[in-house]
């Protein structure tokens, strides 16, 4: 197993910011060729820009991860640009904080062809090639609402258990061809994720909102988490931790858990019928 990120062709979805546009920065730093992809031109544009500060080394595709002929194509301009991808890392993803309920069909679906199935196609592209050569990682960027249910994300939750035993599954299935997968599942992080309107409206009662881990901090973990080879891995250890005790310890955890859930829903629906009251007295 490599020690080293000298040489790798990575491929970034999800790479114009956030833990994306980090984590280039840092396969940069290590010596590697990196890819960043994105299906925003202008903020793609200005990440490639700021990443060739770094190293002059790092390409830009634009590329919507819902779509199969883009994801084709962005693969094909891949293998001809670098020959092969070493390492590919499904970064790509966003959520709502609204119920289930409160969200279209549409909506829902959305959020869980981007987050998961988005990264599955992505997959597709790069492993047969990956398996011929016997050599590649495949690494999925999940949340801590991959390991435990967080409300009211419903949707999200699903898209990110998902990812979770997908690369549980891919682990088993591809160990035989000499490819790794890896996920790597983050709390709070401070990015833009959360900049949805949905996300704000609970800022007035909603102190943890503001507990946030540095993109540093994750993207050192999943550095650690591919030279370690390391299944699954929550960030902070904390987080881990809670993960642990619910799995092991399900009746003592459950139910404290389960009234900061309860909590988590009133509150939320005492601010919608908050704004409601207002919309309708204006």
């Amino acid at each position: 197993m490599k020690q080293s990120f000298a040489d790798q062709v990575v491929v970034v979805t999800g790479g114009s910011s956030g833990i994306g546009k980090q984590l280039a920065a840092d396969f940069l730093r290590e010596g590697a060729a990196v890819i960043i992809v994105s299906h925003e031109p202008e903020k793609l544009s200005a990440a490639q820009r700021d990443l060739s500060q770094i190293i002059p080394r790092v390409d830009a595709i634009v590329c919507d991860i819902r779509s199969d002929e883009q994801v084709s194509s962005m693969a094909r301009a891949v293998f001809d640009q670098h020959g092969r991808v070493d390492i590919l890392v499904n970064n790509a993803g966003y959520a709502v904080y609204r119920a289930f309920e409160e969200s279209t069909t549409a909506e829902v679906l959305d959020i869980v062809d981007v987050n998961l199935c988005g990264a599955m196609r992505c997959a597709k592209a790069f492993l047969p090639d990956m398996i011929r050569r016997r050599s590649g990682r495949i690494v999925n960027i999940s949340s801590i609402g991959g390991e435990i249910i967080i409300t009211p994300n419903a949707a999200y939750c699903a898209a990110k258990h998902g990812m979770v035993a997908w690369t549980k599954a891919l682990r088993y299935e591809l160990q035989p061809f000499g490819v790794a997968a890896n996920v790597v599942c983050p709390d709070h992080v401070k990015t833009n994720f959360q900049d949805d309107w949905t996300f704000r409206r609970r800022d007035p009662y909603r102190k943890d909102s503001r507990e946030t881990l540095t993109l540093a901090a994750v993207s050192r973990a999943i550095l650690k988490a591919c030279l370690k080879d390391r299944g699954v891995t929550v960030v902070p250890a904390w987080a881990g931790f809670v993960v642990w005790a619910m799995s092991t310890f399900p009746f003592v955890v459950g139910p404290f858990w389960a009234r900061i859930m309860r909590k988590r829903m009133i509150q939320l629906y005492e601010q919608i019928e908050f704004e409601k009251s207002g919309a309708a007295e204006r």
